[in-house]
């Protein structure tokens, strides 16, 4: 009884952020997804990364406490730290814009959402690696070919990543930034990429100089 009149007196107490919602949106095109609760009134987001991302887990945890009841916990089955938010308002009106029934999609207003260099990074630390041709690669396999296409032109369009292309793989489709727009890419996303995660870009050395930006600073 005492955790449900939490739940709900913070329910009534809170809002996502603008900041918080940037995190949501670059996690939720990367492995962050929002789940039903038993009762089914509202989402929740769900955030799980391996045991070697512990300090990624923990960071996303310092920005969304606000909207979370039960910090990270180790899940000994699969070797991840995991949290869940609340189920709120604001988390379902989201998924409503990136879920059809329970799949995960990209939405057709993508160019309008995606827009902040923090989204980039979070999508590209949930999901991005480095090519050995100097290029970067964000894995979109969850997403269908026309979704993917539709990421590609988001990226052109709002960061100027003109040379991005799709790529088949046997699971499915995937962005490949090609050298020409990675460099710049590592440049938007330098600032907010965790030292933990710093591998994934083309110029590691030079980015674990200095801790991220804080969230909410905008570049």
């Amino acid at each position: 009884m005492a955790n449900t009149r939490a739940f709900h007196a913070l329910r009534r107490s809170v809002h996502v952020t603008d900041d918080q919602r940037d995190l949501i949106i670059g996690t939720l095109l990367g492995d962050g997804s929002l789940v039903e609760t038993f009762s089914k009134n509202h989402l929740r987001l769900q955030i799980d990364h391996c045991d070697a991302q512990r300090e990624y887990v923990q960071w996303k945890y310092s920005i969304l406490k606000p909207l979370v009841l039960t910090p990270p916990k180790y899940q000994p089955i699969n070797r991840s730290w995991r949290f869940r938010t609340i189920s709120h308002p604001d988390l379902t009106a989201i998924g409503r814009l990136f879920y059809k029934g329970r799949r995960k999609v990209v939405p057709d207003s993508i160019h309008d959402l995606l827009v902040e260099p923090i989204m980039l990074a979070v999508w590209f630390m949930d999901d991005g690696s480095k090519n050995r041709n100097d290029g970067l690669i964000l894995n979109t396999q969850c997403f269908r070919k026309n979704e993917t296409m539709r990421l590609k032109d988001c990226l052109s369009r709002n960061f100027g990543l003109d040379h991005v292309s799709l790529e088949r793989d046997k699971n499915g489709w995937r962005l490949y930034v090609g050298k020409q727009s990675a460099s710049r890419m590592t440049e938007i996303m330098r600032p907010y990429v965790l030292p933990d995660l710093a591998y994934k870009l083309i110029s590691p050395v030079e980015t674990t100089r200095k801790p991220p930006i804080a969230i909410g600073v905008k570049i």
